[in-house]
């Protein structure tokens, strides 16, 4: 998170310019969201408590992934020549509910990585 926050809060003119497709910015979001909710979903669970239903999982992913994207997005509109806009907030939602959904699915994956 600490990553992602420095990334997303940078001033614009310390960041390079680099564009290799069309929409890059909006997969940066999307992956970043998806990385940092599947991450941090399943964070104080035990392996056997996991199941989409558990109250806790879902604290996680809307404090860490719908909380965390709207924050980033609206801070930066106060970090020179960065700015708000609500497209990338849809793609840090959207990434953080596949991450989410990544999670319930396949969890063991995070576990191998601990």
């Amino acid at each position: 998170m600490i990553i992602l926050a420095f990334g997303m809060l940078t001033p614009g003119e310390k960041i390079p310019e680099v564009a290799l497709f069309d929409f890059q910015d909006k997969a940066i979001h999307l992956i970043s969201f998806f990385l940092l909710a599947y991450l941090w979903s399943g964070v104080g669970i035990k392996k056997e408590q996991i199941n989409y239903r558990n109250p806790r999982i879902w604290q996680n992913f809307i404090l860490f992934g719908i909380f965390c994207g709207i924050g980033f997005e609206l801070a930066q509109q106060f970090i020179p020549n960065r700015s708000f806009e609500i497209m990338d907030m849809i793609a840090n939602a959207i990434g953080a509910s596949l991450g989410l959904l990544a999670y319930l699915k396949w969890p063991f994956i995070k576990y191998i990585l601990e």
